[in-house]
């Protein structure tokens, strides 16, 4: 393998850093995905690279920057994705030492004071021995089916699709107080997370009283299934979440999905309603885990974990 360089991503290595993604997981992925993921940001892409002395890429840890709510402040937080290393620089080191110079760089109280993810499988306890991450909660799944429809509820909200920036704005200030520990789903992250995405369409709803939006939610078809990938609810009439759920019951079963699904934790209240109205949360968690760790000395992971918003739009897995 011969002497191993550590540095950061430069313009170019999006080529060897998709390709080296497609041969570890066996995937296709095109680079415009790459680029979807990855967009240029003020200070640069949060990505470390390890190279061969020819130059061959051996690892890769990345992470996307969110604005996260943790109680009275805001921070941009990274959420790792795409992190590899080929066949044969793995049990050599490179890929920790690729990590801990990322780590040297960003983990600190202006760039990145926390980083969080949602590791699976082997990867889990591989964060946690090696990569300092600490377990915060298990990641819950529910599960509802398609053909059980909730009667319509009358009077009821207007339920509109379609992404609208405005209406997404205008719910975050009336909502986010409902979420001191999450993401910052204003129309921004929601514009980069859910609009463009090539060859993925994601479902917007919102539902609507006089006017004002008292919900939203955000979904993608994968296979048989449904896939709730995200939620917002300012709290105030459960029959709000209530025609989000039955619109997207109603688009399940017009494309034919079976069932639909969602991860959803930190909101008891939405939790109570859509579990009234057939979801069931699963007796076992979904196959990951949230971990974190924080470079910031107002940041306490335990609290992170009792408390933070978890849906499946946190992660970029759907």
């Amino acid at each position: 393998m011969g002497e191993v360089t550590i540095r950061p991503f430069h313009s170019g290595d999006e080529v060897a850093i998709n390709d080296g993604f497609n041969a570890v997981f066996s995937r296709s992925r095109p680079l415009e995905d790459w680029a979807w993921k990855f967009p240029a940001e003020p200070e640069g892409r949060w990505i470390y690279l390890a190279e061969d002395d020819r130059g061959r890429l051996l690892s890769c840890y990345a992470a996307l920057p969110v604005r996260f709510r943790l109680g009275g402040i805001t921070v941009r937080a990274g959420q790792p994705v795409d992190v590899f290393s080929v066949p044969e620089a793995r049990r050599s080191g490179v890929f920790t030492r690729c990590y801990e110079e990322f780590i040297r760089a960003f983990g600190n109280p202006d760039d990145l004071p926390l980083m969080f993810g949602f590791p699976g499988g082997v990867h889990y306890g591989m964060g946690l021995k090696l990569l300092h991450y600490v377990a915060l909660r298990p990641v819950p799944l529910w599960r509802r089916p398609a053909r059980a429809l909730w009667p319509s509820m009358l009077p009821g909200p207007m339920v509109t699709s379609g992404f609208d920036a405005e209406a997404s704005d205008a719910l975050w200030s009336l909502a986010a107080e409902r979420y001191p520990f999450a993401a910052v789903r204003d129309a921004a992250w929601l514009r980069r997370r859910y609009t463009g995405r090539p060859g993925v369409e994601y479902v917007h709803l919102y539902a609507r009283r006089r006017a004002t939006v008292r919900a939203w939610g955000a979904a993608r078809l994968q296979a048989d299934a449904l896939h709730l990938a995200d939620l917002v609810w300012d709290g105030s009439d459960p029959r709000d979440l209530g025609a989000i759920d039955r619109a997207f019951v109603l688009l399940a079963r017009r494309a034919g999905a079976r069932r639909l699904e969602m991860w959803l934790d930190g909101d008891p209240a939405a939790a109570e309603v859509l579990a009234a109205r057939g979801w069931t949360r699963l007796p076992d968690p979904a196959d990951f885990g949230l971990v974190g760790r924080a470079f910031h000395p107002a940041i306490d992971l335990a609290e992170v974990g009792r408390s933070v918003y978890l849906t499946m739009g946190d992660s970029d897995l759907v």
